[in-house]
């Protein structure tokens, strides 16, 4: 059962809280996007940018440097979705050719995979944090009456967008919601499963991450199984990258530099191998600690268990 929680944080540092107009953010992407003294790059990002405005997504990221619940679940599902002729060549291109959306995409269907391995009768599976639930909510729930699902989330809309989600797919008697930062759970040995994707890579600090993985420790039941996941770094920032560029389109990862960091300058590209994941959850007391890579290696999920 829950411990009471004495202590209220509630920054969200997936996405940002706007505080000023959409045309002021763009004033101002224009006059950092002036100092490039390469005429023809910064023409080309100019560009871009303007695309970026067309499309919804775009100019979401253009004004948060990050993804809520929402738009997590559009691009992860987009590829089990029919497929929309009118949405632009650039949002086609960012959902379907850049790196490291491919990577994910392929994240998510192992993440499905190995979370479907705890649907049991009686089993309490919990997303922490949630999103819109899709983690739990597109696994095969039908022959297990008796299962509970924790979602657990800080923002507030994602959850809404959750409740949504969950009567879409008739599992609303199954859900308890929680308005919560990942870091201040307050369970013991309640979950049989802890599915964790994207929070990390917006955390830089090492040991807020241990500290994280140490309260989903103390979360799960014995037997419980942690599923989480790392962005690595690529080969410009660590030499020893496990990226496959075999795998990997240098067309496509050129745009996606040129929209990540030099227009959007998104904030998820805190990079950890999954080598020092594993350590990280060594040293809270995970065992039968396995990784399962995406093709290109850019998006592994790593998942353990606790004793």
């Amino acid at each position: 059962m829950p411990i009471p929680n004495s202590s209220n944080k509630n920054k969200i540092i997936t996405h940002g809280s706007v505080i000023q107009s959409f045309d002021n953010i763009i004033l101002a992407i224009k006059k950092q996007l002036a100092t490039n003294k390469d005429i023809e790059e910064r023409e080309v990002q100019l560009s871009l940018l303007e695309h970026l405005c067309d499309f919804e997504l775009g100019r979401f990221l253009l004004t948060n440097k990050g993804l809520n619940g929402y738009w997590t679940n559009y691009i992860l599902t987009y590829p089990h979705k029919p497929k929309n002729n009118d949405i632009s060549s650039l949002e086609k291109m960012f959902l379907e050719k850049l790196p490291t959306m491919c990577a994910t995409q392929e994240r998510f269907d192992i993440f499905l995979h190995l979370n479907q391995q705890q649907v049991k009768n009686g089993a309490k599976l919990a997303s922490i944090p949630s999103g819109l639930g899709g983690e739990l909510f597109y696994l095969d729930l039908s022959k297990n009456s008796a299962l509970e699902l924790y979602l657990i989330d800080l923002d507030d809309l994602s959850l809404d967008g959750a409740r949504l989600l969950a009567n879409e797919k008739n599992v609303r008697h199954k859900v308890h919601y929680l308005q919560e930062n990942a870091w201040e759970i307050q369970y013991r040995n309640e979950f049989d499963l802890i599915s964790s994707n994207g929070i990390t890579i917006y955390e830089p600090d090492d040991n807020r991450v241990i500290e994280l993985f140490q309260n989903f420790y103390t979360a799960l039941t014995s037997g419980g199984m942690l599923v989480t996941s790392s962005l690595t770094p690529p080969p410009s920032v660590d030499k020893a990258s496990e990226w496959d560029m075999s795998q990997i389109n240098l067309e496509m990862l050129q745009l996606q530099k040129i929209l990540f960091s030099d227009i959007i300058q998104v904030t998820w590209q805190c990079f950890r191998s999954s080598t020092r994941i594993v350590e990280m959850l060594k040293s809270v007391g995970f065992i039968d600690i396995m990784v399962d890579y995406d093709a290109a290696r850019i998006f592994p999920t790593i998942s353990a268990k606790k004793p």
